[in-house]
């Protein structure tokens, strides 16, 4: 079975708030796969400021969310509950002045196992 892979990805920036999504193809449901994690990176112009929003899910369990401040090294663990219709997962995060408006983002689905060359990727702006 293949490894299953992001395909799109949508950030929508909205007053107090950012709302992801995620298109995977693929069955993330299948156990041979361990531990897997949806993110994305949103980056406001060139210097910042830079955020990573997402969720790690472990055994059919979301484990994590998590909102990253890349310029403040601030981890924050989150009460956001994704949630999947078909082969999208979406999440609504609370963004506050300190995220960028608009910029370009960069959108990953990661696996524990193996660490080398399992991620994949799509690009865009917001």
């Amino acid at each position: 079975m293949p490894t299953p892979t992001i395909v799109n990805a949508t950030v929508k920036r909205r007053p107090d708030s950012v709302a992801l999504t995620w298109e995977v193809e693929g069955d993330l449901e299948d156990p041979s796969l361990g531990g897997w994690m949806l993110a994305t990176f949103l980056t406001g112009g060139e210097n910042g400021p830079i955020h990573q929003y997402g969720f790690r899910h472990q055994s059919g369990t979301v484990t994590d969310v998590f909102r990253f401040d890349h310029v403040g090294k601030r981890n924050e663990y989150l009460q956001v509950t994704p949630d999947r219709v078909g082969s999208t997962w979406r999440a609504v995060f609370h963004a506050g002045d300190e995220v960028a408006r608009t910029g370009t983002f960069e959108a990953a689905l990661a696996f524990e196992e193996p660490a080398d060359g399992n991620e994949s990727q799509v690009t865009g702006t917001f």
